[in-house]
């Protein structure tokens, strides 16, 4: 890794000796456009005047350091050269609206120094309290302690988190309020200089305490993925660290070139300088991954940093791949442990991929992470989470399988395949029906006065779509439905799911759906005039695209008559439609005997967290939590 920047330092140095003023040459005055001679030669390439330094300006050689992130910056150096560039670092910053607070500065020097006055004023602290990013950086055993600090206060905060009652409020806390999000500006500051595994281990131990789910390094792994590729959004500080402190270097230098230019490209500075930014360059996590490495190169060179948003880019390309590793390994490790072969095993290879891809569907898991303004019954109870999660991750949601309490007859295996199957008991009819009143019900709020399951067809009374109203002129005619993507009697659904997020909600709607009124329309009078869409969602809340088209039409037609932007009222509808999924499958799950979900890992009034496992009855667990 070292090597692999080599050069990048060598270019650094040369470009840093490149952007010195050159003072030797005599300034020229400048003219102003269309004025003075036209053909008056132009200034030496190598002079200030060519590079429209001001007359007198300090050369950079003259600073022993010079960074800077957003409004946060260090310099240091000679007093009196510091001083000379304090006061032109002012002027340069009046010349564009910008005021030096004087009053944040801190300036430290050597014991009997004496302070020039152009930086009198400025309160002194000792050199070993230099802080960067509210870090101290005049140290490395402050700098250590200071992040151990933060580190323990993370981890108190989400152990108070954990404390919480309410499973699902406690699990949007953490991802939101705790864990890396907390710790994020200490990553930019000090990189992968500090270990922040401690960080990882403790909020796995949170997740374990709100949910009562041990996950292994598989789980955790897919876990620490973003919600849209699968996770639970409860991103990895340690494999972050490097990745934030490279970023933030390069986002300083973008957005204060205009003020600091004449003097340092910083990151430049830092490669030759800094043994933070060489850490982070040169961090182990980041060498499996050559495109992020190469990316990185390219803002070396060209000094493209991706508008500010390099964290978020090169943050995306490590998860991606992270997650094409995950599924390589799990499917293999499947194959390795010798526990099913042939067709089996296969199909099992498929689901794997199926399921996650599933989970990564447009709107498919905005369930996950509660809406504040929402109404407060859209929360899962403990019981519905745990199984939600467990489902989620792939892990097994029962010790052992039993008899299915809905059929009687069928087995209640341990990863919820039955269950997700069994059309026994009504609930998957209580899940379509819920589906099918939210959806109703905004139909009804953009005044497209939908019929509920009456009959609109003028050749038959038998076909009663779910919901239908007219639109521009055209009747249009919902149905919807539920399909369990992993079902083993059908395995075309897994194999067109684990291709593409929606695959087997697409398959289901075009096997049996899409046919169901096509004959039915074209007798009517006036074929043109109607329109038959499916909307299918599959049990982990992808949905098949003529769906998520249809429904953002109704959220549109809504946000129009409630006065608020389609993205809230698209943000509103998705996130009901996929707690009716979610809750829907949890609760099939538990009545069926196949989960008994632990609700013990919560704390009771006055007392505190526990760690043992105490299964409740299936008639307790599935009922749905007071409000």
């Amino acid at each position: 890794m070292g090597e692999k920047f080599k050069h990048a330092r060598e270019w650094a140095k040369s470009f840093e000796n490149a952007r010195e003023w050159d003072l030797t040459t005599p300034p020229v005055p400048a003219q102003a456009p269309g004025s003075g001679d036209p053909a008056a030669s132009p200034p030496p390439a190598g002079s200030s005047a060519a590079r429209g330094a001001p007359e007198g300006a300090l050369s950079q050689a003259e600073l022993d350091l010079l960074t800077f992130f957003l409004d946060d910056g260090a310099a240091g150096g000679e007093l009196d050269s510091l001083g000379r560039w304090l006061r032109d670092f002012e002027d340069r910053a009046t010349a564009v609206g910008l005021r030096l607070n004087r009053g944040k500065c801190r300036l430290s020097v050597a014991p009997g120094a004496t302070i020039p006055e152009a930086l009198q004023g400025i309160e002194t602290c000792p050199l070993d309290e230099i802080q960067h990013l509210g870090v101290p950086c005049g140290s490395p055993e402050k700098m250590r302690v200071f992040v151990e600090e933060a580190a323990k206060g993370a981890e108190r905060k989400m152990r108070m988190i954990a404390s919480l009652p309410d499973a699902h409020v406690a699990l949007t806390l953490l991802k939101f309020c705790a864990g890396f999000v907390s710790v994020v500006h200490l990553m930019r500051a000090v990189g992968a200089v500090f270990d922040f595994a401690g960080i990882d281990q403790a909020t796995q131990s949170c997740l374990a305490t709100i949910t009562g789910i041990e996950t292994d390094a598989s789980a955790w792994a897919l876990a620490s993925l973003p919600v849209r590729l699968g996770g639970l959004g409860l991103h990895s500080c340690a494999d972050t660290a490097a990745i934030a402190h490279i970023a933030a270097t390069f986002d300083g230098e973008a957005c204060l070139s205009s003020l600091v230019t004449p003097y340092v490209l910083p990151h430049a500075m830092l490669l030759n300088e800094d043994d933070t930014f060489l850490a982070s360059l040169e961090d182990p996590r980041l060498a499996p991954f050559d495109s992020v490495l190469e990316k990185i190169q390219d803002v070396l060179q060209a000094r493209d940093n991706y508008g500010g948003r390099g964290q978020k880019v090169w943050s995306t390309t490590v998860h991606g791949e992270r997650r094409k590793a995950l599924l390589d390994s799990m499917t293999e490790e499947l194959g390795r442990s010798g526990q099913l072969q042939g067709p089996a095993l296969a199909l099992k290879q498929v689901q794997i991929r199926a399921r996650i891809q599933s989970c990564s569907g447009q709107h498919a898991s905005a369930w996950l992470y509660g809406n504040a303004e929402a109404d407060p019954r859209l929360w899962l109870s403990p019981a519905e989470l745990a199984v939600a999660i467990r489902l989620r991750l792939g892990l097994p949601i029962a010790p052992m399988p039993s008899i299915c309490r809905l059929c009687g007859t069928g087995s209640a295996d341990v990863d919820g395949v039955h269950a997700r199957s069994c059309f026994s008991g009504g609930r998957r009819t209580r899940m379509h029906n819920a589906l099918r009143d939210v959806i109703a019900d905004f139909a009804r709020r953009g005044l497209l006065a939908p019929a509920v399951e009456r009959p609109v067809f003028s050749n038959t009374e038998r076909k009663r779509p779910d919901i239908s109203y007219v639109r521009d002129g055209t009747t249009v005619v919902l149905d919807v439905a539920v399909t369990f993507p992993l079902q083993p009697s059908n395995p075309k659904y897994a194999k067109r799911a684990a291709e593409k997020p929606g695959g087997a909600a697409t398959a289901y709607a075009t096997a049996v759906k899409e046919g169901k009124y096509r004959g039915i329309i074209d007798n009517e009078p006036n074929p043109r005039e109607w329109l038959a869409v499916p909307l299918v969602v599959d049990t982990f809340g992808a949905w098949c695209p003529g769906a998520l088209t249809e429904l953002r039409q109704i959220a549109r037609k809504s946000a129009l008559r409630e006065d608020r932007t389609a993205s809230a009222a698209c943000q509103d509808f998705f996130h009901q439609l996929s707690f009716q999924v979610a809750q829907g499958v949890a609760r099939i799950v538990i009545a069926s005997g196949g989960a008994r979900p632990d609700e013990a890992v919560h704390p009771v009034a006055g007392g505190s967290v526990t760690a043992s496992r105490v299964f409740l009855p299936c008639s307790l667990a599935g009922q749905p939590r007071s409000q």
